[in-house]
């Protein structure tokens, strides 16, 4: 984005040799239109309707400086039909003025905007300040505002200054014009010698198609004022627990850091030491791997049963199998929310559920286990059906200890496995209780 007059004439200057050189080709603009592209007529706009898929504006330079033409141009964007975004060239220094710039860009808008922009690009603040700063404006604008919030920057001033706050916003806008960058992305700025005959200049110009990014989000989503999380994006599976293994994706490409995964840490399984709930890309998690050491986006990783569990409770309608590899159906589906008895197996690289009837996938996004793992941290539990304890692990009726009515509360100490898969308690009064959670919920 530009911040001086004077690269105009040289873009005009050298465009055509410039241009010339670029290997992409946009179908359709998305420029970027600052004061610098001066206050546009109606000719112009009317024009630029059929050439931009939308416009990304610029409101302001700071806190102090207000854009000379921007409210005369997003005039004419609402006139002839362009959807527009609206951005901040930020200058802040502090968490404090950067709520007060946050708070400028709002007011200072054209409300037919649909989504915000905080362009990061410079700063003299620390890594650790800039990222609480870059946080601070992002909360600030989400408490004026449930529409959609862009970061931008170029690609070592993201990962340096606001690798971990820019993870926060809806999407990341990433410039690199001598190739892809190679961090997470749903707009490209690839270009700042786009011409646009409608304006007679070149501009800043940026991609969003499936091809050209990495988290791809369709035109409805840029151009509809309706906020993020009601937004077409279909995210991957974000529930993964502490002490559950995932499969790390081919297709994975950075660790949430921004750094590359290598294919030698790809195709492999990893136990999950600890999740972080956060929005990027199509995740709402984070997960830690252990041996990698390293945080993963959830859709970079796929969660599978390891070891017996016996029981599974499906998340949602299933195919069972003749086959282990999943190849030929046996023409029946397992119902969503039935609980199913079944023995892991492996076939490759990946786990399946052997039932009475034939296999189906191991994938956590697809069954629970349905007995508790670990031992809530109250130690107390809840009987939700009349149970009874034992004197023994072995729960025949000769070793009943005391009958519970539903309702009834249980402090537990320890949680057991046997060899098939189960899991029960041990009660502070030295007696066992099953761990099924049909039977028992954790307080």
């Amino acid at each position: 984005m530009k911040k001086h007059k004077k690269w105009q004439l040289m873009l005009l200057l050298l465009g055509s040799l410039i241009g010339s050189a670029g290997a992409v080709k946009a179908s359709a603009a998305v420029p970027d239109i600052s004061e610098w592209q001066g206050k546009l007529t109606s000719t112009e706009v009317k024009s630029l309707a059929s050439q931009a898929d939308f416009v990304i504006n610029r409101v302001q330079y700071g806190s102090s400086y207000e854009d000379l033409y921007h409210s005369s141009n997003e005039s004419l964007y609402v006139k002839y039909g362009i959807p527009f975004g609206s951005y901040d060239y930020a200058t802040f220094t502090s968490t404090s003025t950067a709520k007060a710039e946050a708070k400028k860009l709002y007011s200072r808008s054209n409300k037919n905007t649909k989504f915000y922009v905080l362009d990061f690009e410079t700063t003299s603040m620390s890594s650790s300040a800039a990222n609480a700063a870059v946080k601070a404006w992002y909360n600030e604008m989400r408490s004026l505002t449930s529409k959609k919030l862009i970061f931008y920057s170029y690609q070592s001033f993201a990962t340096t200054y606001a690798n971990t706050a820019r993870q926060s916003f809806d999407a990341q806008w990433i410039a690199n014009y001598s190739s892809k960058p190679t961090i997470s992305f749903s707009l490209w700025q690839y270009s700042s010698s786009y011409y646009l005959s409608s304006l007679g200049q070149y501009v800043d110009n940026s991609l969003y198609d499936s091809a050209s990014v990495t988290t791809y989000h369709p035109l409805s989503w840029w151009t509809s004022s309706s906020s993020a999380s009601s937004s077409s994006t279909s995210y991957a599976y974000s529930s993964y627990t502490k002490g559950q293994h995932v499969y790390l994706n081919k297709s994975s490409s950075t660790y949430y850091d921004g750094t590359t995964i290598p294919s030698s840490a790809k195709q492999k399984y990893y136990k999950v030491t600890a999740t972080k709930s956060v929005t990027t890309g199509k995740s709402k998690q984070l997960v830690y791997l252990s041996g990698l050491n390293k945080w993963v986006r959830s859709q970079d990783v796929t969660g599978y049963w390891i070891g017996q569990h016996r029981l599974y409770k499906l998340r949602e309608k299933s195919t069972l199998f003749k086959d282990v590899n999943l190849t030929t159906s046996t023409g029946k589906t397992l119902k969503k929310g039935g609980i199913y008895t079944g023995t892991l197996v492996k076939s490759g690289n990946f786990y399946r559920i052997k039932t009475s009837g034939g296999y189906i996938t191991a994938k956590v996004s697809k069954s629970d286990h349905w007995y508790y793992e670990s031992l809530p941290s109250s130690k107390w539990i809840k009987a939700k059906v009349g149970l009874y304890t034992y004197n023994s692990s072995n729960f025949v009726k000769s070793n009943r200890h005391a009958y519970h009515a539903a309702g009834d509360k249980i402090k537990v100490t320890k949680i057991y496995k046997r060899s098939g898969g189960s899991r029960y308690y041990k009660t502070n009064k030295g007696n066992y209780v099953s761990a099924n959670r049909s039977n028992v919920v954790t307080q």
